[in-house]
């Protein structure tokens, strides 16, 4: 009973630890001078205000942007890193409606509009979590561990719209549990909000569980007819073109050598490695993790959460653009491993739902320390998977 009680608070003390500090943050972010000014919401307040003047259509013409994230910053032109806008225009018309506040309501706005993406995803899997015979108690302890997963929270922090990404990874979750292709599908098509990821996850279904790509492509396809309806052949085009600059991995606020993918490692461990040379191996794990998963997808009998996990892990570290707030997608795995413990034996339920908990602690406290900030998220990508394969060979279909 003493243990027990034990094991409460300090389920508690975590929690409010990590509260006050993400109350902190957001504080010291909103009032401090100019720090905002240098988040990545300012690409998206500044697509807004174009979209507002200039309509949709124009929210991917860089000399517009540029212009306007000058207007925000208040800086002269030449002073500052010009972010791209290069994220699909699923968001853009919120942003379109938020830029007539001025910038720090339009930053709260946006930050609370992006918690509440989520939501719907939670709501889904608490529902798939209970039918599995997990309590109520037991699936909201588990759905908090997500709310307040760290990357999460900094990429509300960024204004960045991660949050997408993990509502399409939740559902897709809980589409896969449940055996319900449909939710999976159309959960996987929001991961499109990063292509670059959508397409390691999605592909391999061309091997497995084929309803699932099927819906996906529905999906995707809904997403790109709606997106074209906003920008047209002209603002594809120009999208296309802020997606080659971003490729080249130069300028514009990129700094790969800051990702927590492949790219930043080679980077950061071998910093004299030509970029290009660099930009090659890159592409070259990405194409061969894709193929290694339709190969794998292939030769199995059956899709399993161990595949999902491997699957999550690979398209964030052999993406080839991916910054600390995408790994919020992490989340997923998280709690898919925490299903295969459940659902193998090998886990108590009482356990298993702390688990995104335990690992956002981890991913906070690697923050403050130098040394391991960024070693730690590549050994969380790593054990995932594997924990995964190791604690539960469980097929769900």
């Amino acid at each position: 009973m003493k243990r027990a009680r034990i094991g409460v608070l300090l389920v508690v003390a975590a929690y409010t630890i990590q509260a006050a500090w993400y109350a902190l943050l957001m504080v010291s972010y909103v009032s401090s001078r100019g720090v905002l000014e240098g988040a990545d919401f300012v690409f998206y307040y500044a697509a807004g205000r174009v979209a507002r003047e200039y309509g949709l259509v124009a929210v991917y013409n860089l000399d517009l942007e540029a212009e306007a994230q000058v207007a925000v910053t208040g800086r002269p032109p030449g002073s500052q890193q010009v972010f791209l806008p290069n994220h699909p225009p699923f968001l853009y018309p919120v942003m379109m409606l938020l830029s007539g506040l001025e910038y720090r309501p339009a930053y709260l706005c946006f930050a609370a509009i992006l918690l509440l993406l989520v939501v719907p995803g939670l709501l889904v899997l608490r529902r798939t979590l209970m039918s599995l015979g997990w309590s109520r108690a037991q699936a909201r302890l588990l759905l908090a561990g997500i709310l307040f997963f760290e990357p999460f929270f900094i990429s509300i922090l960024k204004g960045q719209d991660s949050a997408l990404l993990l509502l399409g990874g939740l559902l897709w979750l809980a589409g896969f549990l449940d055996s319900d292709d449909r939710l999976a599908g159309l959960g996987l098509a929001l991961t499109l909000v990063r292509p670059q990821v959508a397409l390691v996850l999605a592909l391999p279904f061309l091997f497995r569980r084929r309803k699932i790509l099927a819906w996906f492509c529905l999906g995707a396809a809904a997403l790109g007819l709606y997106s074209y309806l906003q920008v047209g052949w002209g603002g594809a085009v120009d999208y296309y073109h802020l997606l080659t600059l971003s490729a080249a991995g130069q300028g514009y606020g990129i700094a790969e050598a800051a990702m927590f993918n492949l790219v930043g490692a080679l980077l950061r461990l071998v910093p004299g490695l030509d970029p290009q040379a660099v930009h090659a191996i890159g592409w070259g794990v990405y194409a061969a993790s894709l193929l290694g998963l339709c190969l794998l997808w292939g030769f199995s009998k059956q899709v399993q959460l161990w595949h999902l996990a491997l699957a999550v892990t690979l398209s964030l570290f052999a993406a080839p653009h991916l910054h600390y707030h995408d790994l919020a997608l992490l989340a997923v795995p998280l709690v898919g491993l925490a299903a295969a413990g459940v659902a193998a034996g090998r886990l108590p339920v009482r356990r298993a739902a702390l688990l995104p908990l335990l690992a956002s602690i981890v991913l906070l406290f690697a923050g403050f320390w130098a040394p391991v900030r960024f070693s730690v998220p590549y050994i969380v990508m790593l054990a995932l998977p594997l924990a995964t394969w190791r604690w539960g060979h469980v097929a769900t279909a």
